[in-house]
């Protein structure tokens, strides 16, 4: 009788094991589902969101996640291991949280590690801020590692046998598949798992944890091409065929059923192909009419069409109502901020993966830049910025973009530039018009930077200097102080059009301004210090999707189309993409339309503004891709073919930037 107390204490110590072994196995499969489940409440996903798909991947990384915590012998390596695991996915979490409170949207961890060093040299400030005013949401975003801390005499993970890793990984897999295998339940959600991935969107229909491994899965191997429509393609836009002889294309001669036929990578063939398929723009009135002139081209830091008044920015008033008038015109929101709005600017290529865009073209052949068909003819070329140069990577970027320079902030404006936050237009138009005005030909590029948030007046120096111009506005604190820092602009183009008129040139200089992408710091964030959404302020609507966020002003001005009797104006939807092939075929330049998934604006095309998520313009609506829903325009329709045919259309165009990008296509077209 004596022993019966150890045989009755053995199995209880055997079953509390049993639990804390249960515990132990489970803890990182709950903590990653915590993370999915609190990242789509939070970021309130919408419609299209697959809950279960995300709580299921996040289940199976977390099963995943115990190989490396239960592969060791000792408790404490294993639970070391469990809580770094746990740290980095916490971490994770919560910063895809506040890229997607500062930007509404999220971005991949390539382009947040490239920006991270940059945001932290330039914003370290605001970061600090934002730490300290989240201080609650990092928290709850941390109870994981709290809970595992606090927790710690619960776990056990040691590695009793050999099987335990087995076992894992096989659930693992498992829980994987029922996840991948819930994305194809719905066929609206479906290509957004193939074909047309977007981590942004892939997140909002299946979770962080599913977009994030696509995202690598096709990085290596490269998104899947879309199944192939036999027929069903409805013709948009006017036909190369039959042109008036007079008139001619805008086509080189270049043999791409010939290339394909020739091409041993199979990927590059079908590009070839692609682009053999395209029509060429007719060449048109337009033509020519600015052939020999000047060039000069602004990327407007945060700039919005709303800014923009007889009263307070009359220069730009002037250009945007005497030169070509753009009645429809959108600076689509890339994401990754800056570099991709710049990058379709500087390009015609659609900046499908985001920020990493730009930098996947250094070293390569990026023939459909402008200082590409211009620097031949004797044209000086050189890009501007106030900003470091080393920001974005760009002077590594730059000189692959068709510059013979590039000056900076490092690279030969320092000398030039005052401390303040943010820097001066004004004192960079002063100190670089110098450099190139008496260098006909030119084509000089300004990346401008005072419009810059955050808005305030009381650090943002470019705000406080034009203050009491704005006073009069009828709008809020915020809304007035954006306008301030927007007059610095105004002002930089004002030095820029009198030196020009000093010099003579304004007949003969062509004047290119547009936006890198809508105000979004002033959007209800916390980094940015907003308390409620001001861009609807601005715009005087709710900027609830695409469309209605990203329309903008596009300046096209040359004292030789202000002095024409009949004033130029395109009606038809038109985006930064479509820039360059505009420029070239006004300035009469040899080139091929069919490299530029964007058009001849001048031309009698159909309209099309497509953003990298799929969503796309068109005179007749808007399709919003993350709803799956046709908006006609007023008096307007259009039956299921005609957008099944766009969107197959912007699908390919899609796919063709894509290998623009990532197969360096123009060095096959153009080899050296």
């Amino acid at each position: 009788m004596h022993n019966m107390p150890n045989e009755t204490i053995k199995p209880r110590k055997q079953s509390k094991n049993a639990l804390r072994r249960a515990l132990s196995l489970l803890v990182l499969p709950a903590a990653f589902v915590y993370l999915e489940w609190m990242l789509g409440r939070d970021c309130a996903m919408g419609e299209g969101y697959h809950m279960q798909t995300a709580l299921l991947a996040g289940f199976a990384f977390g099963l995943l996640c115990d190989l490396p915590a239960f592969a060791f012998r000792r408790n404490g390596a294993g639970f070391a291991a469990a809580l770094i695991l746990a740290e980095i996915g916490c971490l994770y979490f919560v910063i895809q949280f506040f890229v997607n409170n500062s930007y509404q949207t999220f971005m991949d961890p390539v382009t947040i590690f490239q920006g991270a060093g940059g945001v932290m040299e330039e914003f370290g400030a605001d970061v600090a801020r934002l730490i300290r005013e989240g201080a609650g949401i990092i928290v709850r975003y941390h109870v994981p590692v709290i809970a595992l801390i606090v927790l710690y005499p619960l776990w056990d993970f040691t590695r009793k046998d050999r099987w335990t890793l087995v076992y894992l990984a096989l659930a693992g897999v498992f829980f994987q598949s029922m996840a991948a295998g819930s994305t194809q339940m719905d066929s609206f959600a479906a290509p957004k798992y193939t074909y047309e991935y977007v981590f942004n969107d892939g997140i909002r229909n299946f979770g962080l944890i599913t977009s994030t491994q696509r995202d690598v899965v096709y990085s290596v191997a490269g998104v899947p091409e879309r199944p192939k429509k036999a027929s069903g393609i409805v013709s948009r836009g006017s036909s190369s065929n039959g042109a008036p002889a007079f008139h001619g294309l805008n086509k080189l001669d270049i043999d791409f059923p010939a290339l394909a036929a020739s091409e041993s990578n199979a990927a590059v063939s079908a590009v070839h192909t692609y682009v053999s398929e395209q029509k060429a723009s007719v060449k048109n009135e337009y033509t020519g009419m600015l052939e020999g002139k000047n060039l000069i081209v602004i990327c407007a830091e945060s700039f919005a069409a709303e800014a923009v008044s007889e009263e307070l920015t009359p220069t730009l008033y002037r250009l945007a109502t005497k030169g070509i008038v753009f009645e429809d015109y959108y600076q689509p929101f890339w994401g990754g901020s800056t570099t991709s709005g710049e990058f379709a600017t500087l390009t015609g290529i659609v900046p499908v993966n985001h920020a990493n865009s730009m930098q996947q073209i250094i070293g390569h052949n990026n023939a459909t830049c402008i200082g590409k068909y211009l620097m031949p003819l004797g044209y000086t070329s050189t890009a501007y910025h106030n900003g470091d140069y080393d920001y974005y990577n760009r002077y590594k970027t730059h000189p692959w973009l068709g510059f013979e320079r590039f000056v900076s902030n490092g690279t030969g404006m320092e000398d030039y530039l005052t401390d303040m936050w943010p820097p001066s237009d004004t004192e960079m138009m002063n100190c670089t018009i110098d450099d190139w005005i008496g260098e006909d030909p030119f084509y000089v590029y300004y990346m401008t930077y005072s419009g810059h948030s955050i808005y305030n007046f009381t650090f943002h120096q470019q705000a406080i200097k034009h203050k009491d111009r704005v006073q009069g506005l009828d709008a809020s604190t915020k809304i007035k102080s954006y306008v301030a820092a927007q007059l610095e602009l105004e002002d930089a183009v004002k030095i820029l059009f009198d030196r020009l008129e000093e010099a003579d040139l304004l007949d003969d200089t062509l004047i290119v301004l547009t936006s890198d992408h809508y105000p979004y710091a002033l959007q209800n964030s916390m980094i940015w210090a907003n308390d409620r959404d001001y861009v609807s302020e601005l715009y005087g609507y709710p900027a609830s999707n695409e469309m209605l966020r990203d329309h903008n002003m596009l300046i096209f001005w040359s004292g030789a189309i202000e002095n024409r009797e009949e004033p130029i104006v395109v009606s038809q939807p038109c985006s930064s993409i479509d820039i360059i092939p505009t420029v070239l075929n006004l300035m009469g330049a040899d080139f091929d339309s069919r490299l530029y998934p964007g058009r001849d604006l001048l031309s009698t095309d159909e309209g099309l503004v497509m953003w990298n998520s799929y969503s796309w313009k068109t005179e007749r609506g808007f399709y919003d891709a993350t709803t799956g829903r046709f908006t006609p325009a007023e008096g307007q329709e259009a039956d299921s073919d005609y957008i099944d045919s766009v969107k197959e259309i912007v699908r390919d165009k899609l796919n063709y930037c894509r290998n623009v990008i990532e197969k360096d296509y123009f060095s096959y077209v153009f080899p050296e």
